[in-house]
């Protein structure tokens, strides 16, 4: 009885200090989320990891350490992608049906970090304790830019997006792509966690000083990038670009009583005077109310494109025998198609239906949705006056491939066109913007966005935004686009996502070597 009573005793603390770390790593999770838009305390990237290194290290199993990392992962998705929760309830989904689904998206891109914690551990178990904040970075690098290869992604799991305040930081994309960024910021939190377990080694120290280093070292090289960046002052050779920011309120939009109303928005926009010869137009997403074939659609902007004798990239709707896209097509200014591009990257549960034969007969609801089609990766550049130009409709700029994609093949200029008023004023139109500030940096291309209720911008290739209209606001936003210097584009744009790579190679070798060593010991 003593004995069995003592154990009891000894018990309770241990359940009691797994619940402490557990919590502890889902607000850590919660912190870190807030250094996305529209909060913005970036500051918060560079201690908040920390916790889950700490937790994880010496978790009790690897159960415990990919829970561990799960409720992290679960605490950041959620509370970051919290926007679709309010989203769904726009729209009059119920509030059982948004929760399903906001908590079933948070932990899909949990299922990451529940493995990085389960990595952490295994590789405390085996490394010296001086190698681990680097590796635990590099297993992140890996394991993220494995994941963009093969997974659905909602892609704002990428660290760099934390950043987005910080220019001098985010200039390492144009090298190293997003996996840079987030290489410095884990090493940094991988090192304060060893420290704070008060080892009397002074690796830890070595460590954190070494990080600091390499922070200061990539923040004075970007500063000193910015400071060489040409300050674009107003010319008459640079070309003139409209951006139509019409605000039509989505839950009106493909309401048939609206549609003179939609018309007349952007007549308005387009009537207004011009000071300069007009070289493009942007509309935005789905811009028309319809489909682009019919007839009153097509002859309406038709005529626009011969009233203002200039190209337009207008957002449609089109269809192609039963296949539907979300399209953007280029009108020359002679009123002919001269272009068309189609979405590649598809919203789950938007513009189609994940599983559709096996989940639709439990889920009614989905029985609503649409069944779009994504075009090829690969698809033609826009020869316009302004350069090379690819296209991208709204949440395919989360993805970096599809910039660098574009990039290799010569585009200078990247086009996005986007419709956030599904998210009213919530966090999500502001970390769409952000997506395309890394965007430019990334490939060293300028940015041109038209939304439909805001935020339009333009963006050059320092990600230095330009010009900009307030989310809510109907406008025309009349731009100057300079002549990007970067003629070849970037080094991350040229030789591709070369350190994801590299990263998961470095990670192959060493989960090789573990299982060797481990094989080693079974033979004994």
């Amino acid at each position: 009885m003593p004995l069995r009573f003592r154990q009891e005793v000894q018990e309770v603390p241990r359940n009691r200090v797994a619940g402490i770390k557990r919590l502890a790593c889902f607000a850590a999770g919660i912190a870190f989320s807030l250094c996305l838009p529209k909060i913005g305390f970036s500051y918060l990237a560079w201690f908040a990891p920390a916790a889950l290194f700490y937790c994880a290290r010496d978790a009790s199993s690897r159960r415990e350490a990919a829970l561990l990392g799960f409720l992290f992962g679960f605490g950041f998705a959620g509370r970051s992608l919290f926007w679709i929760f309010h989203t769904c309830r726009f729209a009059g989904v119920p509030l059982p049906v948004s929760g399903i689904a906001l908590t079933a998206l948070a932990g899909f891109l949990a299922l990451n970090w529940a493995l990085y914690g389960a990595a952490v551990r295994e590789s405390a178990r085996r490394l010296p304790a001086g190698a681990l904040p680097w590796v635990w970075a590099l297993l992140w690098v890996a394991l993220a830019s494995a994941s963009a290869r093969w997974t659905p992604r909602v892609g704002f799991d990428l660290l760099a997006y934390t950043q987005y305040r910080w220019l001098p930081l985010l200039q390492l994309g144009a090298v190293f792509g997003p996996h840079g960024l987030a290489f410095l910021i884990l090493v940094w939190n991988g090192a304060l966690a060893e420290l704070a377990r008060k080892s009397p080694s002074r690796t830890p120290r070595n460590n954190l000083s070494a990080a600091g280093l390499m922070i200061l070292a990539a923040a004075a090289w970007g500063t000193s990038v910015l400071a060489a960046r040409p300050v674009p002052a107003p010319s008459p050779d640079a070309a003139a670009v409209e951006i139509l920011q019409p605000n039509i309120d989505q839950y009106r939009k493909w309401d048939g009583r609206f549609e003179g109303d939609i018309r007349a928005s952007i007549d308005a926009l387009l009537a207004r005077p011009r000071s300069a010869k007009t070289a493009l137009v942007l509309w935005p997403e789905s811009a028309l109310p319809g489909w682009l074939d019919e007839p009153g659609n097509f002859s309406w902007i038709e005529g626009w494109a011969k009233r203002i004798g200039a190209p337009m990239i207008v957002g449609t709707i089109t269809r192609s025998g039963e296949r539907l896209h979300n399209s953007a097509v280029w009108i020359g200014a002679d009123g002919v198609p001269a272009g068309l591009y189609h979405k590649r990257e598809l919203v789950p549960f938007g513009e189609f239906v994940p599983m559709r034969r096996w989940l639709e007969p439990w889920i009614g609801i989905l029985a609503q949705m649409g069944e779009f089609t994504a075009g090829g990766a690969r698809q033609a550049l826009f020869d316009l006056p302004i350069g090379k130009t690819a296209v991208t409709i709204c949440y395919e700029a989360v993805f970096p491939k599809y910039g660098r994609l574009d990039a290799a093949r010569g585009a200078r200029v990247f086009v996005n066109l986007t419709n956030d008023g599904w998210y009213k004023n919530t966090d999500g139109p502001y970390q769409h913007l952000t997506t395309n500030i890394l965007r430019a940096v990334e490939n060293r291309a300028t940015v041109i966005r038209a939304a439909n209720t805001g935020i339009s911008a333009v963006i050059d290739p320092w990600g230095v935004v330009l010009e900009s209209v307030p989310i809510g606001e109907r406008a025309r936003l009349d731009a100057r686009i300079p002549v990007s210097p970067f003629t070849e584009g970037s080094f991350y744009s040229r030789h591709g996502d070369w350190f994801g790579v590299a990263a998961i190679l470095a990670s192959l070798l060493l989960a090789a070597a573990a299982l060797g060593e481990r094989m080693k010991r079974a033979r004994r």
